[in-house]
């Protein structure tokens, strides 16, 4: 997409105003739109429903090949800095916003990252004065968060900041400091808000919220397999460390029945993926389908018979959350195996509501997979129980009106 979707007259005055409630927010986000972060659209989307004023400052321009359909709605209130970073405006904006950085940014790791966010925050905080935003919320507790920190000093209006996995385990180590000025902390999984109020100074833990992401309801899935037909098996996310992927290959390369495994994603462990699937008995097994919109990813795992979440904590202790295609696939009636890591364990049941196997074991992932084919009942009451589960605690409009409380508690917005 071509930068000048995201508002192209960036810094002018002519924002679309929507039915106020009594504050306007400024959500602050690496990019937007994000065809990975489906999450934070459905939370716009619900948000909006409930009436909350708001715009969206992106900090870079959207170069995502794939759009989720429903972003583009959005792109009237989203507002980008100049990507181009030109001398003078970087001179200027530097000189506003360097006594608001000192404490915010660690400049010593990515010194031109670093001024580059001091330089952007500067330009959306003349931007949210001018829009009359009164509350900066960010997503992610690293760039994003940072910004917002600047901003927050540079316009006099408080912000917070939503903290989801990999920033909060192997961020820029700063999140402490940051919950400290925050009107308040959200996260989405109860394993990082215990973990964060660990971090935190005592008078900071009760700023801490647990706020889950959630999934529109979806239609179950009519999906009748006959003993013999082939198992079609189904992974969905970034092609990175955390996801396990390649545990997921080994695992299915031990399956003594005939399967079909698509895993849906890019990044830079795609190709060393791929030269794993190209041996031995998994040519032509496993198919690579690439980024692709949110409705096609349901359209695959409604067809699949098993949905694997093989997620591992990376060396340097990143870790995914609740990964939101699980809830997804849950969703839709589909049995799934996940490893026990991080916050998957409060939404995957072991024998209730899915397989819970160890992280990095292929053995146990295959195991459960050969479960799962063997016994079809086993499999629906599973599938029955993870549906049921989703739909009472992790539905996206009901758990987004939960954050828009929040903000009304902790921020002082409230309907107008």
């Amino acid at each position: 997409m071509s930068t000048g979707v995201l508002a192209p007259n960036a810094l002018g005055p002519e924002a679309r105003k929507p039915a106020r409630t009594t504050k306007r927010i400024a959500f602050i986000v690496s990019q937007f739109p994000e065809t990975h972060e489906t999450f934070i659209l459905r939370e716009f989307e619900a948000l909006e429903r409930d009436g909350l004023d708001f715009v969206i400052f992106s900090l870079k321009p959207c170069r995502d090949k794939v759009v989720q359909k429903g972003a583009r709605r959005f792109l009237d209130r989203t507002y980008c800095p100049t990507a181009k970073l030109d001398a003078r405006g970087a001179y200027t904006g530097l000189l506003r916003s360097v006594a608001a950085t000192a404490k915010a940014l660690p400049w010593s790791s990515a010194p031109f990252a670093c001024a580059y966010i001091s330089w952007a925050a500067a330009r959306l905080a003349g931007l949210a004065g001018r829009l009359s935003v009164e509350h900066i919320h960010a997503h992610w507790a690293t760039a994003p968060t940072s910004a917002a920190v600047i901003m927050s000093r540079l316009a006099g209006v408080p912000y917070s900041f939503t903290a989801h996995a990999w920033d909060i385990y192997a961020g820029d180590g700063r999140l402490a400091a940051k919950a400290r000025g925050a009107a308040f902390v959200a996260t989405c999984t109860g394993a990082n808000a215990r973990f964060i109020r660990s971090l935190v100074a005592p008078q900071d833990q009760s700023k801490v919220i647990l706020n889950y992401h959630g999934v529109p309801q979806s239609p179950a899935r009519k999906r009748d397999r006959g003993p013999h037909d082939v198992f079609r098996i189904a992974a969905v996310g970034r092609l990175v460390e955390t996801k396990g992927f390649e545990y997921l290959l080994a695992a299915v390369d031990g399956l003594e029945f005939p399967y079909e495994l698509t895993l849906v994603g890019g990044g830079p462990l795609g190709r060393r993926l791929e030269a794993i699937a190209r041996r031995g008995n998994l040519a032509g097994k496993v198919r690579f389908a690439g980024v692709v919109p949110n409705e096609e990813v349901l359209t695959i795992l409604a067809a699949s018979d098993a949905f694997v979440m093989p997620s591992v904590i990376s060396a340097n202790g990143d870790r995914d959350g609740i990964p939101n295609v699980l809830l997804e696939a849950m969703s839709v009636g589909v049995p799934v195996v996940a490893t026990d890591v991080s916050g998957i364990p409060e939404v995957v049941r072991d024998h209730e509501t899915g397989l819970l196997v160890p992280e990095r074991d292929a053995a146990a992932i295959r195991g459960a997979l050969v479960q799962l084919r063997a016994d079809g009942e086993a499999a629906g009451r599973l599938a029955a129980g993870g549906r049921a589960l989703v739909a009472e605690r992790f539905d996206a409009a009901t758990n987004a009106h939960a954050l828009f409380e929040v903000f009304q508690r902790m921020a002082g917005v409230a309907p107008s």
